[in-house]
């Protein structure tokens, strides 16, 4: 990792300090942005014997800027900003809305700010209303109205195509609800009908003979069969007795 070198600021830099502190930064961020814009000196000796005259500088100079954010946040907070861009399809952008843009039309309210000023989350891709929250001093912020419009004159009004879109979108969900209510009712129908079938085929089946119950006589005849073969038996003995 490179050194890195002790500089004095002499003007407020964003995300990096204010005037009359020291701060260390790459040599090369120093030499190729702070020193050539004025921004900062190197902070040898000479340079920290300013320290408390930027410092009270600086303070008296703080005091005035949020002075003037306080009485600016008055007059534009809530106001309404307006970008046109080229539509795709629907609401659907071509391409996307940023800080760039965003600063750019908030100058033409009055507003100049830098982008990191301008709190927004993610780009813009579709028409519609939007609030955006604007740094004016790190203790005053204020929130803009904006709208996003179609840059084709000839197109529906904002509200009409928001109206258009919802309608369509509402559309949409009750076409799914309904194919996942048919989907669950044939799957219920089909659920009765194998149970039908599942019923029916156990009805065709041959009941099977009950068994006796443990310690009962079986109701076959072997003892009624055991006594006709004796007197079928005796029979024959006499018959063989009165040919003799």
């Amino acid at each position: 990792m490179a050194k890195r070198t002790e500089v004095l600021l002499i003007k407020d830099v964003l995300k990096l300090g204010n005037m009359g502190d020291i701060v260390r930064v790459a040599p090369g961020y120093a030499r190729n942005h702070l020193y050539p814009y004025g921004l900062a000196v190197h902070a040898d000796g000479a340079a920290k014997r300013q320290i408390e005259v930027l410092r009270e500088k600086a303070a008296k100079n703080e005091t005035e800027r949020e002075s003037k954010a306080q009485a600016l946040a008055k007059t534009v907070n809530g106001q309404t900003i307006q970008i046109s861009a080229r539509v795709a399809q629907d609401d659907e952008l071509f391409g996307s809305i940023g800080t760039k843009e965003i600063v750019t039309a908030l100058a033409k309210i009055g507003v100049s700010v830098d982008g990191k000023q301008v709190h927004l989350v993610d780009r813009i891709r579709k028409l519609g209303r939007y609030q955006i929250e604007v740094s004016l001093h790190k203790s005053v912020k204020i929130t803009v109205n904006l709208e996003v419009l179609n840059s084709d004159p000839n197109a529906p009004s904002l509200n009409e195509t928001l109206a258009a879109v919802a309608a369509k979108k509402a559309e949409q969900e009750a076409a799914k609800k309904a194919a996942k209510e048919a989907k669950a009712a044939g799957g219920a129908a089909e659920g009765e009908a194998k149970e039908g079938e599942a019923k029916a085929e156990k009805s065709d089946k041959p009941e099977k003979a009950e068994k006796p119950a443990k310690g009962e006589k079986s109701d076959k005849p072997a003892k009624a069969e055991k006594a006709e073969k004796g007197d079928d038996k005796a029979a024959s003995k006499a018959a063989g007795k009165k040919k003799g």
